[in-house]
């Protein structure tokens, strides 16, 4: 299966999202037991940036598989996007099995995504996020 090709925004100060379901042919959820997943990118700025579901210090993102049901969540907070001083990144999302593709073959790695991710700008400038009482 050829990976396919998804661009997406996200606004710089505000929270961000991106939750999938990788399914068979047929629209049945895979199970991801034991598979891990990461999105690399690089910014116009030539920064290589990974996120992996590996990562347990959830500070600046939070990357989970819900193996069963075939999902993965991608997470940044406000205080990540709102850091962002690129414009553009290139990306893309993998998934590593934790069978072999063969003996001797290391772990099966499948591409499921890549695009173009793009920042977009606060009008205000602001540095400070929203706070309230």
């Amino acid at each position: 299966m050829s990976a396919s090709k998804y661009d997406f925004q996200i606004e710089q100060g505000s929270s961000f999202s991106l939750s999938l379901v990788y399914k068979d042919d047929s629209g049945n959820a895979i199970d991801l037991t034991g598979w891990c997943a990461r999105i690399t990118w690089k910014t116009n700025t030539n920064a290589i940036q990974n996120f992996t579901t590996e990562n347990v210090n959830y500070s600046t993102y939070k990357f989970t598989l819900e193996p069963s049901l075939g999902k993965l969540t991608f997470l940044l907070p406000a205080e990540t996007t709102n850091n962002f001083a690129f414009n553009t990144a290139k990306y893309d999302l993998e998934l590593r099995s934790d069978d072999d593709l063969y003996s001797g073959g290391g772990k099966q790695v499948i591409r499921l995504l890549y695009g173009t991710v793009t920042v977009v700008k606060r009008f205000s400038k602001s540095t400070d996020l929203l706070e309230c009482t």
